[in-house]
């Protein structure tokens, strides 16, 4: 009984405080979205990505420094503590979230090599100037610009694109797909889907759809902020020239993509305003400086943080109060 009640004490709160801290983001999104209007989007994409992004974390953190050594410092080995009712169902459906949120990633990984594959079959390899990631030339009825794929990203432009754009606007669409590749947009996106589906309930869907907004935006912004006023402008009418030989009804199925246009885009219109914006300097509009830390930063600066309380015998002494009285209040 021991090590089950330390299970299911593990697991349910992985799934409460989950679920607790997601409204909470949300709550905190619905108030600072007005004054983050004022800043770039790639910074409004950085901050909504934390906020969907950091319950799981803080609440797998908790569970894994805090619940678990309070557990294993205080909890004796003979307790007369038992694993109610209650306390299983939740146990069961953290659970359940946790296989939804993988069968769906693993689905996703399927579906997408599927579909490359066939991409693949229809196409044939490419060089682009300047452009480090495999491109390939498609055959397909949509007017595809894309990148997919995460580990591996390859990147695929319609053969009706090359008679569309000019070489100005082409260059720009495809600053554009850089964006989302300096972006790891492929990553968060999929990232985001597993912290969705975990949750079992549909809290966060306005954090998914402004994300997915403010992304779009930001590698505009990504391809403004590489080519000057007039790469914000020739951007601006390839996307106009694109949306309009787009068959209706249609978009391009690819999980794990990001394109430039995927027949969807309802924000297609303030896109195109705010890249008229970015062309002219006396705007004010901003646009976020390229500055990225490696990813063992945050790691190295947040492990001596949490080294300090999770050995704090008090701190988890607390902690092993307040679960005990979750467990007789679920009894």
């Amino acid at each position: 009984m021991y090590f089950l009640l330390a299970i299911c004490l593990a697991f349910s709160l992985l799934l409460i405080l989950n679920i607790l801290v997601s409204v909470s983001a949300s709550v905190v999104w619905r108030v600072l979205e007005p004054a983050a209007k004022r800043a770039s989007a790639r910074r409004r994409a950085q901050i909504i990505f934390a906020l969907r992004t950091f319950p799981i974390g803080a609440a797998t953190l908790f569970v894994l420094a805090f619940l678990l050594p309070a557990y294993v410092l205080f909890e004796p080995h003979s307790t007369e503590e038992t694993v109610s009712y209650k306390l299983a169902l939740i146990t069961l459906a953290s659970l359940t979230g946790i296989a939804i949120a993988a069968f769906r990633v693993a689905r996703t990984w399927v579906v997408t090599r599927r579909l490359m594959a066939n991409w693949l079959e229809y196409s044939e390899p490419i060089e682009l100037e300047d452009v480090s990631v495999p491109v390939y030339r498609l055959e397909h009825p949509f007017p595809v610009i894309a990148v997919v794929g995460i580990m591996r990203p390859r990147m695929f432009v319609a053969a009706q694109i090359f008679d569309s754009l000019s070489r100005e606007e082409f260059s720009a669409a495809i600053a554009h797909e850089y964006g989302h590749l300096s972006g790891h947009d492929n990553f968060k996106r999929t990232f985001m889907r597993v912290c969705r589906d975990m949750l079992l309930l549909p809290f966060g869907r306005e954090l998914d759809r402004a994300w997915s907004a403010n992304t779009e935006s930001a590698a505009d912004e990504y391809a403004a902020g590489v080519g000057g006023d007039s790469m914000a402008v020739h951007l601006a009418s390839a996307l106009i020239k694109i949306a309009r030989i787009v068959p209706g009804g249609t978009s391009p199925a690819m999980p794990l993509a990001s394109f430039l246009i995927d027949g969807r885009d309802g924000n297609l219109r303030d896109r195109i305003k705010r890249l008229l914006e970015l062309s002219d300097d006396s705007s004010g509009v901003k646009i976020a400086k390229s500055r990225t830390h490696p990813l063992w930063v945050y790691p190295m600066v947040l492990a001596p943080v949490v080294l300090f309380f999770a050995t704090n015998k008090d701190l988890l002494l607390s902690i092993h109060h307040a679960y005990e009285n979750v467990v007789h209040l679920l009894q």
